[in-house]
């Protein structure tokens, strides 16, 4: 039973995130075939965000935004607004599909890296002066390379007290309940306790979890 409930649960899922990242991928070709690059970039970060083990479609639009952001860097300053969007968008779909970490961790460092050479490269071109001195590529990199969100502890600790809940209730149902809809007192109170208080620390982890 909890594997058929799962399965209806996951396999649709599944199939809508497979579907609409291919989507996202064929309407990003269409932008390309009309020169479209913002358009492009636009879906491309779409179907990176649509990530999915095994799905494909965020692995080749990451792909496709690395090759964008490099050719238009080759073309020096004309290229570098378009450059710092593919990277942008790289950042930015890496850090929304984040679980226990952020996927491929170093492509989005190196994102990180490239959009911190672009804007200190900006700025100069632009003669804006920084008024602590120092490094402007570093200065950026700095503020790029702090993971946005929750304490990752806090985070994950959160998700497991989510994740035992959920188990917690399946099992008070299956077990603590008999097959004439009779509670069954010592299973019930021990799964129905434990639900209760996985749901607390889960509620209280997550308040607590960018502090």
């Amino acid at each position: 039973m909890v594997v058929g409930v799962v399965a209806a649960v996951l396999v649709p899922v599944a199939a809508r995130v497979a579907i609409e990242g291919r989507n996202e991928l064929a309407a990003a070709e269409q932008a390309r075939a009309r020169a479209d690059v913002d358009a492009r970039i636009e879906h491309l970060g779409r179907a990176l965000r649509w990530r999915l083990p095994l799905g494909g479609a965020d692995e080749v639009a990451l792909d496709r935004l690395e090759a964008i952001a490099a050719e238009h860097e080759a073309l020096g300053p004309p290229g570098r607004e378009v450059a710092l969007a593919a990277h942008r968008e790289i950042r930015r779909g890496l850090l929304a599909t984040r679980v226990l970490g952020i996927p491929h961790r170093e492509r989005w460092e190196r994102a990180n890296e490239r959009i911190a050479a672009l804007m200190a490269e900006q700025e100069q071109a632009m003669g804006i002066e920084r008024s602590a001195g120092g490094d402007r590529t570093a200065h950026h990199l700095a503020l790029l390379s702090r993971e946005p969100g929750p304490a990752p502890v806090r985070g994950h600790l959160a998700a497991l007290a989510f994740g035992g809940w959920v188990l917690s209730v399946v099992a008070f149902v299956l077990r603590g309940i008999g097959p004439k809809g009779r509670l069954r007192p010592r299973l019930a109170l021990r799964w129905g306790l434990g639900a209760v208080v996985l749901l607390v620390a889960w509620a209280v982890l997550l308040a607590t979890a960018h502090g």
